[in-house]
């Protein structure tokens, strides 16, 4: 064999070793996939589920992170009315997954710190003469018994005992969308968001001497009307005046107000809401009229209520 032949030859059979040592190693491979390449990057591209949660892997070229998300409860209670008695006790179950859509930028009236001196917190005036359940503020969820004109409930709309024609802001910004005569004589003026009859209906009821009419735009804390005489408890010289949040539906419900303050509002109006309970109590001497420390001051419930 020439020196050529030799050196073709030796190459050939290179060749068939290296051939035959690759396939021993693709098999060994295909046989055992527990063999792998070091340091490879895994890639993920899928949402997988847990029951009653959320599993996120995230899409990179290795494994991130995993984050389980818990759902959000969006379970609440409805006070249904004709109670027997403060605190509620019969309840039902709903299921809501909306807010109002405007936060107060207003409670409807002044409310200041109390003045020895004038014996007056803003609008509200400290009287000796009798009042209905010794009080010029019942809250949201106050407890009410039945009378000749209606039967037990719990109030739905906080309520303020002032002099007669204090004058009631708007509790919003917003467009007042109806102005319905109530039984009282008297008018409940009612503003929505965008002027349409809807779900979220912010309310001042009771209320004389209206300043706007159906479709006017009205800004927080603007003048809608003066302080009706409806209440019948009130002394000489005062009435009331109610605000409100309704939810609209089948079965027309309230929320507490306070606790949809605006920030800009909140703390101060809550710290004076807790100064008048306090100031109001040491006024007449009697410590229990009040509950100063729910988590929302002038809310004895944050549940919806009927009616």
């Amino acid at each position: 064999m020439n020196k050529k032949g030799f050196l073709n030859f030796y190459v050939v059979n290179i060749v068939v070793a290296v051939t035959i040592l690759l396939s021993l190693v693709y098999y060994s491979f295909k046989k055992d996939p527990s063999i792998g390449i070091p340091d490879a990057d895994i890639i993920l591209d899928k949402t997988d589920q847990l029951p009653a949660s959320e599993t996120r892997i995230a899409n990179t070229s290795k494994i991130k992170k995993l984050e389980i998300v818990k759902p959000e409860s969006t379970s609440s209670v409805t006070i249904k009315n004709n109670p027997p008695a403060q605190p509620p006790v019969l309840v039902v179950q709903e299921n809501i997954n909306d807010v109002p859509p405007l936060l107060l930028k207003s409670i409807g009236v002044n409310l200041g710190y109390y003045d020895p001196g004038s014996n007056t917190a803003g609008d509200f005036v400290f009287t000796k003469q009798k009042l209905s359940f010794n009080r010029l503020f019942m809250p949201y969820g106050f407890f009410i018994p039945s009378s000749s004109a209606s039967p037990d409930k719990y109030n739905p709309q906080p309520t303020f005992i002032l002099p007669l024609g204090t004058p009631v802001h708007s509790l919003v910004d917003g467009v007042v969308v109806s102005m319905p005569t109530l039984w009282s004589g008297d008018y409940s003026i009612q503003v929505t968001a965008n002027g349409k009859l809807e779900k979220w209906i912010y309310e001042t009821e009771h209320i004389l001497n209206p300043r706007v009419k159906v479709g006017d735009k009205v800004k927080a804390g603007q003048i809608l009307g003066e302080v009706s005489n409806f209440d019948r408890g009130a002394p000489a010289g005062f009435g009331a005046v109610e605000i409100g949040i309704l939810k609209g539906g089948s079965a027309p419900q309230h929320v507490c107000p306070f606790l949809y303050l605006d920030p800009s509002i909140k703390q101060e109006t809550e710290k004076k809401i807790v100064s008048l309970f306090k100031s109001w109590e040491e006024y007449v001497g009697d410590q229990s009229l009040y509950e100063e420390s729910t988590s929302i001051p002038g809310c004895l419930t944050l549940d919806l209520i009927d009616g």
